[in-house]
């Protein structure tokens, strides 16, 4: 039976996948996992990459900060984060959830080395700051300075491709942070080839809301796409999101993972309703990061009063 005629796509199923395109993924930590990330591990044959190596908490949320277990969760994320293996570290874009700074953080679980670890010897796949506001220009500043220390190796990734062995990388133009003229700026995408898999890595392109990430996702011809989903946490509309999901959905990857600003929300679930049946007919394995990992949802941000009361 061939992959597109398997009648249920489940996380063992991608899983063997995976291991048969010598391709491991690992979920690090988002918003699922308890905190704000999208950061990812992929290992190929070739090359192991670290996708947008940050994590931070909402300083407040519900008018409450972060609770005991959102900061316990953050440490052990960026545990994780500094003991995997990495040759190629991304960023997509200068919020603190995409990068590591330079100083310690109590919301960020940095220290004053963590940067090092993270950066270090490593080749640095950056989003040039050409097209950023004025507060990500800001941080980009201070990263840039910071990597002189750490000895990162610096490219300014918009645009490019990266051969490594048999895997390419490849970083999307500039793509809206949400919609068209958005005060937050721009980020890239970035996309991992070996063989016949083919991830697509959209990091907060809030739906998407704009046709950009679906042009770079349809070059890919991707087999895995991950993507930051609408802040439906900010009552923002989603018809649009939703149709470009859908779009996503008829590339037929066999995996659609939905990320970021949409799981700050509990009822995501019933807002994009119509993704997730849309998946289901069209045998597309709809799922998150902690699903991805086999790992229960613990939207610990959301669930924010909860745990205060």
């Amino acid at each position: 039976m061939g992959l597109r005629e398997t009648p249920v796509v489940t996380a063992a199923v991608v899983k063997l996948i995976y291991q048969l395109f010598h391709v491991e993924i690992k979920p690090v930590g988002e918003e699922s996992m308890g905190v704000r990330s999208m950061c990812l591990h992929v290992e190929t044959r070739d090359v192991r990459i670290l996708l947008d190596a940050g994590v931070s908490l909402a300083p407040r949320r519900f008018g409450l900060p972060p609770h005991e277990r959102e900061l316990e969760r953050v440490r052990e994320v960026r545990s994780r984060m500094v003991n995997l293996p990495a040759d190629v570290v991304t960023v997509s874009h200068y919020h603190r959830d995409h990068f590591t700074p330079w100083y310690p953080s109590l919301y960020m679980a940095t220290e004053s080395n963590t940067y090092i670890e993270i950066y270090r010897g490593r080749k640095i796949l950056a989003k040039h700051p050409a097209d950023l506001n004025w507060s990500q220009k800001r941080r980009h500043y201070g990263f840039v300075k910071s990597l002189q220390t750490a000895g990162g190796e610096l490219i300014y990734a918009d645009g490019g491709e990266w051969r490594f062995g048999s895997t390419l990388v490849m970083a999307s133009q500039p793509l809206w942070h949400g919609a068209v003229g958005s005060k937050t700026g721009r980020v890239i995408g970035f996309a991992v080839i070996d063989g016949e898999e083919r991830l697509v890595f959209l990091p907060d392109v809030e739906g998407p809301l704009e046709p950009e990430p679906l042009r770079f996702a349809e070059s890919v011809k991707p087999t895995i796409v991950i993507v930051g989903g609408p802040a439906v946490y900010l009552n923002m509309e989603i018809e649009k999101a939703v149709e470009n999901l859908k779009s996503l959905i008829d590339m037929s990857p066999h995996t659609l993972v939905l990320a970021h600003h949409l799981l700050r929300d509990l009822d995501w679930r019933r807002r994009v309703a119509e993704v997730l049946e849309y998946g289901e007919r069209k045998r597309v394995y709809v799922t998150t990061y902690a699903g991805l990992a086999g790992l229960p949802e613990e939207l610990l941000e959301a669930r924010r009063r909860e745990l205060y009361r």
